[in-house]
């Protein structure tokens, strides 16, 4: 029972995770389509990788929570992951006690403690603790993304479009309107443009032809 216990709430602990990362995946598709398509006519409200990498992250951090909490005194009480964890391996060395080495309940109950508890310090812990530091690095602002160079992904219409710039090492989209003094230049796929202006809070870029 305490092992069924165990493995279904770390599970329970996964799966909401697992929803969130691929949510974050998919609302990065649905973005670059939904940008891509809205850009030829009628310019486009939101595009970028960032909000997909934050959900991605913020679904990492629920599926791996620190081990303890700075501050408070209840941060010594064991974390939901470290107690389900301890549950599902006293459940399974219990069970190998009562059926491999042929103990009694009572015996396999009590022998079974100290290897669960070891093997969550030794093995399991660490090992959780190794793939919660994977998790990337924090996006640098959008702001740092002023004099870039970018390049157009969709031509331009009413001086609005999609460019692709490098951000943080990766490749991103966004939404990007042309300088007015150039908004009657034709900006075609592949044109060199210049980031000048950024708007954060919509993820949107003012951006100027590239000189040759």
């Amino acid at each position: 029972m305490l092992l069924v216990i165990g493995l279904v709430g770390l599970a329970a602990m996964a799966i909401p995770a697992f929803g969130h990362s691929h949510s974050a995946h998919a609302g990065l598709g649905h973005a670059a389509h939904g940008a891509l398509g809205r850009a030829a006519g009628h310019g486009i409200p939101h595009a970028g990788a960032a909000p997909a990498v934050t959900g991605a992250r913020g679904a990492l951090q629920h599926l791996l929570p620190p081990e303890t909490a700075p501050g408070k005194s209840w941060r010594f009480l064991p974390s939901p992951r470290a107690l389900f964890s301890v549950l599902a391996l006293y459940g399974a060395f219990g069970n190998a006690g009562v059926h491999a080495f042929h103990l009694s309940f009572a015996a396999a109950a009590i022998a079974a403690a100290f290897p669960a508890l070891l093997v969550e310090r030794l093995l399991v812990r660490p090992l959780w603790n190794t793939v919660f530091r994977l998790e990337g690095p924090t996006c640098s602002p959008l702001e740092q993304l002023i004099l870039s160079e970018a390049e157009a992904v969709t031509p331009f219409r009413n001086g609005r479009g999609l460019v692709s710039t490098v951000r943080d090492g990766r490749s991103v989209q966004l939404v990007a309107t042309l300088r007015k003094d150039q908004a009657g230049e034709p900006v075609l796929v592949g044109t060199r443009l210049l980031i000048e202006e950024v708007d954060a809070a919509r993820e949107r870029v003012t951006v100027s032809i590239a000189p040759n």
